[in-house]
């Protein structure tokens, strides 16, 4: 087993707690552990995906394509799906050169000829030596919280304005028949014979004579002008009833089922 130095406790206190996020930025999980070649140089970064267990997803360092130290990030050239079945190890399982070649296969790479790691033994058997990095490693897990969000939907209920019909106005023209008595005067003609006395009676001439008397009459004239007889008004007015609205609506429940043994003491 290989003798870590103080170097790569700095290094692996560096990555602790770090997120690491696949490349559409989607988390993945955070920084279990840092495995380190026999130059101290990171070789393989141990994620924990599951907040409750104790497995962790081992990824090669050379898939690791950014780290952002500022923002306490790592991102991985894997998706989360490839990622999450990945291979993964425990507390007791020593890292050997087979699964070391498995875990580069699984993701497409190929290990140098000359890397000679060895094995890294148990995993957690020399952290339980170092107090220092067990400290650190309490630490990250102490900071390791399940969150659940609980959502329901919240029913609201405003207005909008819709076109709800029209009130068309046409003047159509209607033809009616109206009967007027207009009262006319006409002349006419009264012809009276009336003998003469003997004491009138005239010397007249025989012969052929004609009169003319002119008559008159009058004749009704129709004359039609528009006359404005009445207004109509439209007026819009605005008024408010009170509607009753009904809806389902959904909402989240959260049940929590301990299901841990617990030993008294």
């Amino acid at each position: 087993m290989e003798e870590r130095s103080d170097r790569f406790t700095a290094i692996e206190d560096g990555f602790a707690g770090y997120e690491v996020y696949d490349p559409s930025g989607e988390k993945i999980g955070t920084v279990d552990d840092l495995f380190v070649d026999e130059s101290d140089n990171p070789e393989y970064v141990g994620v924990k995906m599951g907040f409750l267990g104790t497995r962790s997803t081992l990824i090669p360092w050379d898939a690791v394509s950014s780290v952002d130290e500022a923002g306490g990030a790592i991102t991985v050239a894997t998706d989360k799906e490839t990622a999450k079945n990945g291979p993964t190890f425990d507390d007791d399982q020593e890292i050997t050169p087979e699964f070391e070649n498995k875990v580069y296969s699984y993701y497409g790479l190929r290990r140098s000829e000359t890397a000679d790691t060895g094995s890294y033994g148990s995993y957690y058997a020399e952290e339980t030596t170092d107090t220092t990095v067990a400290a650190d490693r309490a630490h990250v897990t102490d900071q390791d919280e399940l969150r659940v969000q609980r959502t329901e939907e919240e029913l609201r209920a405003g207005t909008r304005e819709r076109k709800a019909g029209q009130v068309i106005v046409r003047k159509r023209v209607r033809t009616d028949r109206e009967r007027v008595e207009v009262p006319i005067r006409r002349e006419e003609v009264t012809v009276d014979r009336v003998p003469v006395s003997e004491g009138t009676v005239t010397e007249a001439q025989i012969g052929e004579e004609e009169v003319t008397v002119p008559l008159t009459e009058e004749e009704v004239v129709v004359e039609k002008r528009p006359v404005a007889k009445e207004e109509v008004r439209i007026r819009k007015d605005v008024v408010e009833d009170m509607e009753v609205v009904e809806e389902d609506v959904r909402r989240e429940e959260v049940d929590v089922d301990d299901q841990t043994t617990r030993r008294d003491i």
